[in-house]
């Protein structure tokens, strides 16, 4: 159980701008671990490090942004897709609203997060021909990516996903992390003021109680008939199945996207200088999103969870043993992504790619909302030269004071004790095994990913430089240190 904390006390702590800050993705994480079958938590507990499960491995691509040297700095941009949408902030009539996930338009050549997902799906699912270690990463990453996608802003290139957009929270317009006063943007105000003033105020600051209605409300209450519906995707048609099992996340992207032609950018609510408002977002505003914020963290821990049962299904669970495979996937959740049958340049490495990175995860990511500094405004507004969307720093609660003590704690990344014993195929390149669920309307990847541009795999010709990306990488490290000192 975790003790309750004042708003104020957490926005101490506020930090950057991950998709989802702490609260966030550790709560899809415990959704998932929640309702995964109990086969597919045996292929989890084999593939993540010791005592892991998916609230940890989820905030683990966050974590890793701030290890010395920045390592998987090439990483950052798998975070997002940048949408072309129309917003209600940008028309002069409603009719000319258009919100939409183009992944020809918006892929930046492969380097999304669509194409992420759908590439750590096919390394995850083969066995036979990706190492213990591929696949243990690629769970992570997966474990995170699906609740990065389901935050509208991580779908929508406006104003780089928001970071560019500057508003007042509580009185205030600037907040302090790690004793830097820095703006309130409204990317960091969907990542963590709006899930974290939602459990502080409904749930008395009791993370646990948040996480157990959600999974109540899946399970018996006003969302356990559409539930089903958030996994399923139909693949019938689809121009992008060439390999990669891009369906499911395109269509999870396009459901994140809605929301940017509604409420996100609401007209009145965000009125004034189109990049700036002095309208105090935590009144409204806050009113009508903090549901919506809830229900897509329901969406992303229940599609990790029957995601992964269907791509896991008949996976082993440990070295020279396979888990029993699932005749299928119950009716109603129709996600299957068969087996590719090459994946020949789909490869693993930690080298560093050599693209740009205009990450979403612009800066340390705070679990609460910011300490408000009232008397510090903003010199100048981002001039936004990426198209990164989470560009700032991200708070999670309402402010109170400034933290005495910044977080020591590095995040632990790598998996602290791995499997004694290597799988008996060869992790590079062996055919995968195919688990025998297969239901009809799922993506089927038929094909080589012969234009898979996303890393890892590192393109054959350099690795990626992230330098470029200013606004969108280091996580919060440590987080859960500082807080538990406050309480």
């Amino acid at each position: 159980m975790y003790a309750v904390v004042s708003t104020v006390a957490l926005l101490a702590l506020a930090g950057s701008a991950h998709a989802w800050t702490n609260e966030g993705h550790s709560s899809i994480g415990y959704i998932a671990d929640k309702l995964l079958k109990p086969e597919t938590a045996a292929v989890r507990d084999y593939l993540l490090p010791t005592g892991w499960n998916f609230t940890l491995s989820s905030t683990w691509a966050d974590d890793i942004k701030s290890l010395p040297g920045r390592p998987y700095a090439w990483a950052g941009n798998l975070h997002f897709i940048d949408a072309e949408d129309e917003t209600p902030l940008d028309v002069d009539s409603p009719e000319k609203v258009h919100c939409e996930v183009d992944l020809a338009r918006d892929g930046a050549g492969g380097i999304n997060i669509v194409d992420a997902i759908g590439n750590y799906t096919l390394q995850v699912k083969d066995a036979t021909k990706y190492s213990w270690d591929a696949r243990s990463e690629a769970l992570k990453f997966l474990s995170h990516f699906l609740g990065d996608i389901t935050q509208p802003l991580h779908n929508c290139g406006k104003l780089a996903g928001g970071n560019g957009f500057f508003a007042t929270w509580a009185n205030s317009t600037t907040y302090v992390y790690m004793g830097t006063s820095r703006p309130v943007q409204l990317h960091i105000i969907w990542d963590s003021f709006i899930p974290v003033k939602d459990i502080t105020d409904n749930f008395g600051g009791d993370i646990d109680a948040y996480r157990g209605w959600i999974i109540n409300e899946i399970q018996n209450g006003s969302w356990a008939a559409e539930a089903p519906s958030w996994a399923t995707c139909d693949v019938a048609g689809d121009s992008n199945n060439d390999g990669r099992p891009d369906a499911c996340p395109l269509k999870w992207a396009n459901d994140g996207n809605d929301a940017n032609c509604g409420i996100v950018w609401d007209k009145d609510l965000l009125a004034g200088t189109g990049t700036r408002t002095a309208n105090d977002l935590s009144g409204e505003y806050y009113q009508k999103t903090y549901m919506i914020v809830r229900k897509q963290i329901a969406k992303g821990g229940y599609r990790l969870a029957k995601y992964l049962d269907t791509i896991l299904a008949g996976q082993p669970a440990s070295n020279g043993t396979t888990t029993a495979t699932t005749s299928a996937v119950e009716t109603s959740t129709s996600i299957d992504i068969s087996t590719s049958t090459s994946a020949a340049d789909v490869t693993t490495s930690t080298a560093e790619p050599t693209t740009t990175d205009d990450d979403d995860d612009c800066t340390e990511e705070p679990t609460s909302e910011p300490t408000v500094e009232p008397t510090v405004e903003p010199t100048a507004e981002p001039t936004n030269t990426t198209t990164d969307e989470d560009c700032t720093e991200e708070p999670t609660s309402e402010p109170t004071v400034e933290p005495t003590v910044e977080p020591t704690v590095e995040p632990t990344v790598e998996p602290t004790v791995e499997p004694t014993v290597e799988p008996t195929a060869e992790p590079t390149d062996v055919p995968t095994a195919e688990p025998t669920a297969d239901p009809t309307d799922v993506p089927v990847p038929t094909s080589d990913p012969t234009d898979v541009p996303v890393p890892p795999p590192v393109p054959t010709d350099g690795p990626i430089d992230s330098s470029a990306s200013t606004l969108r990488a280091l996580p919060f490290a440590g987080l859960l240190a500082a807080i538990a000192a406050l309480i």
